[in-house]
């Protein structure tokens, strides 16, 4: 399933993705006309003119495409990394069939561009991918018979079928799927069905019976395309650093590089992270959010404080050295791990999605304790933006989120017996304050949604408000 954060689609935007389409119908046209050109009874008999609009053909065929996102999922188009994986699956599967029906029609995986779009987007991304993939492949190779004189059209068109029909299943059963080996077993029962079926349709109307040869190709280019598409996934994800649902169980995995190095070396900072991540992803599911990617940014958002980890309170055994710093060099301190944050989710080749939250989840606050302080140490004004975050104020209904449940969790946690009004008055404050300091206006969530999450976290946090039972022995009942 696609896991993006929303992006406005401007012109820059749909430019860019309008270079990646047209590099993808490159491609293709190359690939099919070098194929045309190789085959000795087509080359000569092909015209100029022919090949123009052979290759017009195409072009239009996937614009086709293009105008589905620009129109239907303008959203995507703000995300290139995404569209460039789309094209590429697209290109790799149409390239792919067109080459090895030259061994056998049989062994063509036309059912590709949806196993491996399926995990990257949503199903209808996968869908919509998968049938226009298969109509350039008919179209290159209808072409491509026709003039060869082949004649072995009912095969195609069994194949057309087979990766329209099965295609769609897979585009919609196994987009939301976040297990590998879970995947790799649904993709085989689908491929397994289609290729009974291709074989009963071949049999009952097509005009040759299969030979050993044809049903060990069906086999193995039905098949064997599963294999492949989950194998091609993760490099998928890692070349184009996307997020999908599998890749964010991975990242949010405590052995994973950088989750590692947290839970080691600010173990607070971990412990807190957990305990926003619980908050953030419950939030995220009661107002229509991704919860896997508000986990994942949880766990990654006060990853910049592995740079100074025993200047943050939950990472301070005793002792705080901020007592020796003048205010200003602590304020620094505090606010560079939004950015250091930043840099080290890079390094570690983070997505987007998840290490700008890292920028984002304390927007431009100021850090009070230290403007407080400096305040009293001068008797002139202080600039208050000298105390501030330099970050950027969330951009997504999931960075407002991680915000709230990062400050909310601290403070419920400083609170002296805390209970449900208490802190519902606590969490009403802090969505006041942030509303007043302008930290929602550039992202498109609602009051609605504000008070969803408020109740929200009161009801997470509720098992902490009740009385434990006294036990004669003194114990706790455990």
């Amino acid at each position: 399933m696609e896991n993006i954060k929303k992006r406005k689609c401007n012109s820059g935007n749909v430019l860019r993705a309008l270079c990646v389409y047209a590099t993808a119908s490159v491609v293709i046209i190359a690939a099919a006309v070098l194929k045309f050109t190789l085959m000795e009874n087509i080359g000569s008999d092909f015209s100029v003119l022919s090949y123009i609009l052979f290759a017009a053909i195409i072009v239009v065929i996937l614009l086709g495409h293009f105008i589905y996102l620009a129109f239907s999922r303008s959203e995507l188009i703000g995300n290139l990394r995404v569209v460039a994986a789309i094209y590429t699956a697209i290109a790799l599967t149409v390239v792919g069939n067109v080459y090895l029906e030259s061994i056998n029609s049989f062994l063509m995986p036309a059912m590709l561009a949806a196993f491996i779009v399926a995990t990257l987007a949503r199903g209808r991304d996968a869908f919509c991918a998968n049938i226009f993939t298969n109509i350039l492949i008919l179209f290159i190779l209808l072409t491509q018979n026709h003039l060869a004189a082949i004649g072995n059209y009912y095969i195609l068109v069994s194949k057309f079928a087979q990766g329209l029909t099965a295609g769609t299943v897979v585009s919609y059963w196994l987009s939301s799927e976040t297990r590998r080996l879970h995947f790799l077993l649904k993709g085989l029962v689908v491929a397994l069905a289609s290729v009974l079926a291709v074989f009963a349709v071949v049999a009952a109307f097509g005009e040759q019976i299969l030979t050993p040869a044809d049903m060990g190709f069906l086999a193995a280019g039905t098949l064997g395309q599963v294999v492949l598409a989950v194998v091609l996934q993760p490099v998928f994800e890692a070349v184009f650093n996307l997020v999908t649902d599998t890749r964010l169980v991975e990242l949010t995995d405590h052995n994973a590089p950088l989750i590692k190095r947290l839970k080691e070396e600010a173990p607070g900072t971990f412990i807190h992270s957990l305990a926003v991540a619980n908050f953030a992803e419950v939030c995220a599911s009661a107002i229509g959010e991704d919860p896997y990617l508000a986990r994942a940014c949880a766990y990654y958002h006060d990853v910049g404080k592995l740079i100074n980890p025993l200047h943050f309170k939950e990472n301070q055994p005793d002792g705080n050295p901020h007592d020796g710093l003048l205010p200003e060099v602590s304020a620094e301190i505090i606010r560079n791990h939004s950015t250091e944050g930043k840099k080290l989710c890079d390094e570690y080749r983070i997505p987007p999605e998840i290490s700008d939250i890292t920028v984002e989840h304390h927007g431009t606050l100021p850090i009070y304790v230290f403007y407080n302080k400096a305040k009293q140490l001068t008797d002139g004004e202080v600039d208050i933006s000298e105390y501030s975050y330099h970050g950027h104020t969330p951009v997504s209904k999931i960075a407002a989120i991680i915000m709230l449940c990062d400050s909310g969790e601290a403070a419920i946690r400083a609170m002296d017996n805390p209970d449900a009004q208490r802190v519902d008055k606590l969490l009403r404050q802090l969505i006041s304050d942030r509303i007043n300091a302008g930290q929602f206006d550039d992202c498109d969530i609602t009051m609605r949604d504000l008070d969803i999450i408020r109740t929200t976290i009161i009801a997470a946090y509720g098992g902490q408000f009740h009385k434990r039972l006294k036990y004669p022995d003194g114990g706790s009942g455990k």
